[in-house]
């Protein structure tokens, strides 16, 4: 008679996220999920571009597939034919092409799928409430706190297909995770910029977003580093050796950032990263920042996801979206006007052409939050280090496309 053997199962899963980049490392929290518990696993993750790059980069064991915007339906079955020994497919991007996969693998393989919920009527109430509101009622305060944010809504799916596949002895204490998005970043990756990065404290600085809309005014960022820099100065230091300030983002954002170095009183240290460095190196340099100011953006979530705390400007999006920062170390400043949000995705401009919703930030209360950061540098850090035998071992990652948008 045969014994059965004691180890768990091979589980073989793919997930689907492509879109947006900030999405993509939101999604990651999936991943994190899986480590904890402990089995071992087999993951596919489908997705294009950069942000793919990423996940190859950060978790060396994950399998990616490239699906393209502009994929016949002869190259979408090839990548059906690819993920039929699945035993989970998990959709967190849920558009069309996304759940036309779902269906397929089903029906021609057997592969059972589950969907994250996107929450897009709640996201469509708020912007009718809005419309409506304009700025003759201040927003409601329930709008600044989200009932969740959009990497648990991601996990609930993946927990839903673990609960339809594991046996339920394998699922002991799967909805007491506690679980983040998360970009390991290996210790041994050397770059000039990164050792000197190691030294004296980095204020890490964001000045762009997918959208001009959701970027705050230079002269809010201006206000808000004036009053860290000039506290710097009068304290005589707010941290471990000197004060600098680290720039991140495209080649727009660099032109930004040296737009913003005209305007600042500030003659310490100045690394400007933007445009310089792939997607990857951007979040290797940002494990080593101190703290992050930035725009309701893709950056705000790396910085978060390799455990740098945040101050985050919201402008015409808001936070009961689901996107505010994860971190106790984190903040989130917005404005209780009205008229917010003003869509989705942060595209559609102004209506009043007054960017009221940026120029009405409590810029004190920004720069004392980050003067707390920088006087208790790695308050946020949280070192993890990989044991599932699945998802264990580093790569050294070559450089790869430049930040995009």
């Amino acid at each position: 008679m045969l014994t059965p053997s004691s180890s768990p199962p091979l589980l073989r899963l793919a997930i689907y996220r492509a879109s947006s980049l900030g999405d993509v490392i939101l999604a990651t929290a999936c991943l994190d999920l899986l480590q904890h518990l402990q089995v071992p696993t087999e993951i596919t993750w489908v997705g294009r571009g950069p942000a793919l790059d990423v996940i190859a980069l950060s978790w060396p064991n994950v399998r990616t597939l490239t699906v393209n915007r502009t994929d016949s339906v002869i190259e979408l079955q090839r990548t059906i034919d690819q993920l039929r020994q699945n035993h989970l497919f998990i959709d967190l991007q849920c558009n069309l092409r996304s759940g036309w996969l779902a269906r397929n693998l089903k029906t021609m393989h057997g592969v059972p799928y589950f969907s994250a919920e996107k929450a897009q009527l709640a996201r469509s109430r708020l912007l009718v409430e809005a419309r409506v509101r304009g700025r003759r009622r201040p927003l409601p305060e329930k709008s600044l706190i989200p009932q969740r944010l959009q990497y648990d809504l991601m996990c609930d799916a993946l927990k839903l297909g673990l609960k339809h596949h594991l046996p339920a002895d394998m699922l002991d204490g799967l909805h007491t995770i506690a679980v983040r998005p998360r970009l390991p970043i290996p210790a041994d990756y050397d770059r000039p910029w990164r050792k000197e990065l190691r030294f004296g404290s980095w204020l890490g600085v964001a000045p762009g977003a997918a959208h001009p809309t959701k970027q705050a005014p230079l002269t809010a960022m201006q206000g808000i580093l004036d009053h860290v820099l000039a506290t710097n100065e009068r304290d005589g230091g707010l941290g471990p050796g000197p004060l600098g300030l680290v720039f991140y983002g495209d080649d727009n954002d660099r032109q930004t950032a040296r737009q913003l170095l005209d305007q600042l009183r500030w003659e310490g240290p100045v690394l400007n990263l933007a445009g310089r460095l792939s997607l990857w190196e951007t979040a290797v340099a940002l494990s080593e920042t101190a703290c992050l100011l930035a725009n309701d953006s893709s950056l705000g979530h790396i910085a978060e996801a390799v455990d740098t705390p945040t101050a985050i400007l919201f402008g015409p999006t808001v936070e009961a979206f689901g996107f505010a920062p994860r971190m106790k170390q984190s903040r989130a400043f917005s404005t209780l006007l009205g008229c917010r949000p003003c869509s989705k995705h942060g595209k559609v401009s102004c209506r009043y052409d007054d960017k009221l919703c940026f120029s009405a930030l409590n810029l004190d209360d920004v720069s004392s939050h980050l003067l707390g950061l920088l006087r208790n540098p790695g308050s946020g850090r949280v070192v993890t280090l990989p044991s599932s035998p699945s998802l264990s071992s580093w790569a050294v990652p070559p450089s790869i496309s430049l930040m995009p948008r």
